[in-house]
């Protein structure tokens, strides 16, 4: 609801508005009323509504946003009434004030009636700013007010939880998480007060702009994700983890005394009483960034639509573990030795040639993929079958400092169509897996090949996998098989190469003899997926 100085501003604004002399201040300030106040936005449109009608019947000015401020509308009836043969002009009575002053009375009329009124809806029917989505182990403060899923939340709420997490989600989308001991307090759409907690917020393009106070800061989002620690003493951590960020430092007057804006994967520390930042190592795993964890996440996604000429292959997904484009001239990642000029091939629907996907991943980004439980997915063909690669490999990953193997590989014969999976095993041992169904590869048509792990329970040999090929334009897989009592996937370690196309045994030049697409990897497995697992093998 708008306070009445808030009220006469509002008035002010839409005055100038319609006369055209806004500067590009008063103009964000109107556009900031209107989209924050369902009041200011009703009371906008009947104003211009009402301008608009008032223009037409020819009574007021329309100003520059209409026609020019020239124009005087004459008399009712004197319209090419007055003959040509009388030299007399009829004077135009000068009305535009006593119709100003007529039309500034009705708008205060109508804008008192309008927030009266509105004052009494908005204090039957609230709006809110956020509403509860779940919560997991969430013990409250004593004599605190318990919250649920679904609940809304209004300006003034607090959410005080001793332990625990809860996930809820602004009005305009962005996502708020808090975990532990936190007190949360909502002041208005998209802004909050932490006194102290663990926050994480997710803000999506058109809920930039988020803001979290703290006693001693101020946050505001200005791309994608961050988290926020405030300690009981109020000592406050930033944690940029993709996008950027504001951060202001506020006097106990909560003016702004200092003011940085923080890079992608950048974090600061703030003392309480302190009036430097001071740098510190980004740390994602200090935020709980999903609540349901058991929910597929996409971790990569790679089209795999680069041009010919392209240096890398992007993922598309929010981790970005873009892969280098190793060329025919290039050096082997393992070896330092060029290359081998091979048969020409593709990993991805670009031009033919001698291209190998790779990437090193880093402590932090092979953490990233669950190995318990996951799913990959691709298109792939063979645009001649007498032509193929030293192997058919298509997914691959391996560490040659510590191991002499794979620690996994997900292939298939082009000749005979046998999808198969090979991986370390918690033994350290290297042991594989193949369909027992041949169906061969038609020449020049794109398979959608799906394979799901799942570790299942505790137990060594339990996991379950099911791999899955089925044509293009086709409904129905033309071969799937659902295995049972694999052994567990041991996590793929840090400082190995991934591969995509290609084969890591001995040198990145060993790739599938064919083109690949659209290569996702989910933690999880999606519902799509699932019924897969039921099935029987054949």
């Amino acid at each position: 609801m708008l306070t009445p100085e808030e009220q006469e501003e509002l008035m002010e604004l839409c005055w100038e508005y319609q006369y055209g002399n806004l500067s590009s201040r008063e103009a964000g300030r109107l556009e900031k009323l209107v989209l924050q106040s369902d009041s200011a936005r009703d009371f906008f449109t009947q104003y211009s509504g009402m301008c608009a009608n008032l223009e037409w019947e020819g009574i007021v000015d329309p100003g520059p946003l209409g026609r020019s401020l020239n124009y005087e509308p004459l008399p009712s009836g004197e319209l090419k009434t007055i003959p040509e043969h009388l030299g007399t002009t009829p004077a135009v009575p000068d009305r535009r004030k006593a119709i100003s002053g007529i039309l500034t009375f009705s708008i205060c009329i109508l804008a008192v009636a309008y927030f009266l009124t509105s004052s009494l809806l908005q204090k039957e029917n609230p709006r809110y700013l956020a509403r509860i989505i779940n919560t997991k182990n969430a013990t409250w403060s004593e004599e605190k007010q318990n919250w649920f899923p679904d609940d809304l939340l209004h300006a003034g709420d607090q959410i005080h939880i001793s332990s625990g997490m809860i996930e809820l989600e602004t009005i305009t989308g962005a996502k708020v998480i808090l975990k532990g001991t936190s007190h949360l307090k909502l002041i208005q759409p998209d802004q909050f007060l932490l006194d102290q907690g663990n926050l994480f917020a997710h803000v999506p393009p058109h809920s930039q702009g988020l803001t979290v106070d703290t006693p001693t800061s101020r946050v505001v989002d200005l791309g994608t994700s961050f988290g926020l620690i405030v300690s009981p003493t109020h000592e406050t951590e930033v944690h940029v983890l993709k996008g950027l960020v504001r951060f202001d430092l506020l006097n106990a007057d909560r003016e702004t005394t200092i003011t940085r804006d923080l890079q992608e994967n950048t974090a600061v520390r703030v003392q309480p009483d302190s009036r430097e930042m001071t740098r510190i190592k980004s740390t994602p795993e200090l935020f709980v960034q999903n609540l349901t964890p058991d929910q597929p996440q996409l971790i990569a996604h790679w089209k795999l639509t680069e041009r010919k000429a392209s240096q890398i292959a992007h993922d598309s997904g929010e981790h970005l573990l873009h892969l280098n484009i190793l060329k025919s001239q290039g050096q082997s990642p393992f070896t330092g030795c060029q290359a081998p000029q091979n048969i020409k091939s593709a990993a991805g629907p670009f031009e033919t040639q001698y291209h190998k996907l790779f990437r090193t991943l880093s402590e932090q980004e092979a953490s990233l993929f669950d190995m318990q439980r996951f799913t990959i997915e691709l298109w792939a063909r063979n645009p001649n079958i007498r032509q193929q690669g030293d192997s058919d490999t298509l997914f691959h990953y391996r560490n040659t400092t510590l191991h002499s193997t794979s620690q996994f590989n997900l292939f298939t014969d082009d000749h005979s169509g046998v999808l198969g999976f090979g991986f370390l095993n918690s033994d350290n041992q290297y042991v594989s897996f193949h369909t027992k169904k041949h169906i061969p590869w038609e020449q020049n048509r794109w398979y959608h090949i799906v394979f799901t792990y799942d570790s299942n329970t505790a137990a060594p040999h339990d996991s379950i996998v099911t791999l899955t090929r089925t044509p293009e334009f086709s409904s129905r897989p033309d071969l799937q098989q659902t295995l049972t009592k694999i052994p567990d996937i041991t996590p793929l370690s840090p400082g190995g190469i991934l591969a995509i196309g290609g084969s890591t045994l001995t040198d990145i030049s060993r790739h599938w003899g064919g083109d690949i697409s659209d290569v996702r990897f989910i933690n999880g497995i999606p519902t799509r997926y699932l019924t897969h697992q039921s099935s029987t093998a054949k």
